[in-house]
């Protein structure tokens, strides 16, 4: 039987899912420490995982974070979705927290695709292909960006247009204030 997994629930508790958080006074199903590894759950006993304002606030430390990556993948079943709701690392919110430790993009996630990770060795690219390294395989599913309100209200204005937004975003600080991301386990 899969379950359904609400990690660092704080105190956004969900009927449905374990929910898990390090910390007891929020009082979750699950008190544990998501930087310790073997996580308590069975290998492939997870098909969806809710990581809301969490992944970055983990693994400061590569080592940490390629190994909190290898045991979300170790307890999902194939197939599983991850749901990846993180601050944008441009955007004051994920700037002025000092437990935010870790800036988690679409990019960096797609280091995790064993297919990408096979063109890239392929053309000679300078990408670490780190599904393959890590005997891990995700795919991104879909993303999408979240505007701050103050670009939000620009676009509304057409004081900018909808194909100004990557190019600002690249650029620009406080453009974009969430990403919104759902990742699937391929095993």
């Amino acid at each position: 039987m899969s379950i359904k997994l609400n990690l660092g629930c704080g105190d956004k508790k969900l009927d449905g899912f374990v929910n898990v958080d390090f910390v007891e006074a929020v009082n979750p199903d699950v008190v544990w420490d998501l930087e310790k590894v073997p996580w308590p759950f069975e290998d492939s006993s997870v098909d969806e995982i809710l990581l809301n304002h969490v992944l970055e606030h983990l693994g400061q430390q590569t080592s940490v974070y390629l190994s909190i990556i290898k045991e979300i993948w170790r307890i999902c079943i194939n197939g599983a979705i991850i749901h990846i709701r993180v601050p944008h690392p441009r955007h004051d919110n994920f700037l002025t927290d000092p437990t935010h430790v870790r800036p988690i993009t679409v990019e960096g996630l797609q280091m995790f695709d064993q297919e990408l990770n096979k063109q890239w060795i392929a053309n000679k690219w300078a990408n670490t292909p780190l599904g393959i390294y890590l005997g891990v395989n995700f795919k991104i599913l879909s993303y999408n960006y979240i505007l701050d309100p103050i670009y939000i209200d620009k676009l509304n204005k057409g004081e900018i247009k909808q194909q100004d937004l990557p190019f600002l975003m690249r650029t620009n600080n406080n453009v974009c204030s969430q990403i919104n991301i759902e990742w699937l386990c391929v095993k």
